[in-house]
């Protein structure tokens, strides 16, 4: 698809107030977004509750953009470079998704979130191979240091006893090869067209997948899904107003507080008692990430 010949408005000022705002909002969204999966999960298959996470996602959005009028929505949907690069993205995002609702089934919150801190990364490492960047020494020795804090936080398994304690690996490479098609299909993409495409690779490639493991839900168990999809629309919108106001450099640090609302909601919730080794890695995952995050050379 050729891009809109429209001319999009040209962004605004930075407002760091409110990105960091938005930012803490849409952590926070995303931890209650995961409780409700972790819980709908004991009863449900993950792929069921992956479904009503993007169906509730396009409901949402479509609304919105409807609600622009249908100038507006044609203009931003056309915006986009390249259709089967944001379908990429789409199944990359899908795939990260189906990885995390299994490992929410098994895992305790707060480990599954610090596992997938360590995307940052492998987005720096996949980069070279894949986008043909260079990695300076610095920001290489920042690597090695996560992957360090990645075992500690991990500590010993024995993987053949715990498989699902690879599940957030699983969803931590899908997550950093969607952020490596991002800056490579979606960096000149109308945000809403992004998060529109990405959904609907989403929605329909699990749609198709859904029967094969449905089960009727019950009636008490319908607000908890249609919350679910909504959190997913609301959370993902959240982000995407921060990176708007802000610089993504200013306002990333401060999803990190996700390890604050997840540790909450584990212990409130289901009863995880976490592990002082979680933190400690957690420590070496984050600085690291903050370090990639701020640091050109």
């Amino acid at each position: 698809m050729t891009p809109s010949t429209t001319t999009l408005p040209a962004p605004t000022a930075d407002r760091p107030l409110l990105g960091i705002a938005f930012m803490l909002g849409a952590g926070l969204l995303f931890t209650l977004l995961d409780t409700g999966v972790k819980w709908l999960t004991q009863s449900y298959s993950p792929v069921q509750v992956v479904w009503a996470r993007y169906a509730g996602h396009m409901l949402v959005l479509g609304g919105y953009l409807l609600m622009l009028g249908w100038p507006r929505c044609r203009e931003i949907l056309a915006s986009i470079e390249s259709l089967p690069g944001q379908f990429l993205r789409g199944l990359l995002l899908l795939g990260a998704s189906t990885f995390a609702f299994l490992a929410f089934r098994e895992l305790p919150l707060l480990q599954v979130y610090v596992i997938n801190f360590s995307a940052p990364l492998l987005v720096t490492l996949l980069a070279i191979p894949l986008l043909k960047e260079k990695v300076t020494p610095a920001r290489g020795a920042a690597v090695v240091t996560g992957f360090i804090g990645v075992v500690i936080a991990v500590g010993p398994v024995d993987w053949r006893a715990q498989p699902a304690a690879l599940l957030p690996f699983g969803m931590a490479f899908c997550f950093a090869l969607y952020q490596l098609a991002t800056r490579r299909f979606g960096r000149n993409d109308h945000p809403l067209a992004s998060l529109f495409y990405a959904g609907l690779a989403g929605a329909l490639v699990s749609s198709l997948v859904v029967p094969f493991v449905w089960t009727p839900i019950a009636v008490g168990h319908i607000p908890l899904f249609l919350l679910v999809g909504t959190l997913g629309a609301v959370s993902q919108l959240g982000l995407i107003l921060a990176m708007r106001c802000a610089p993504a450099s200013l306002v990333s640090p401060f999803l990190y507080l996700q390890i604050v609302w997840a540790t909450l909601a584990g212990h409130l919730v289901f009863g995880d008692v976490p592990l002082l080794a979680t933190y400690l890695g957690a420590v070496l995952i984050i600085g690291a990430g903050l370090f990639l995050a701020t640091r050109r050379g």
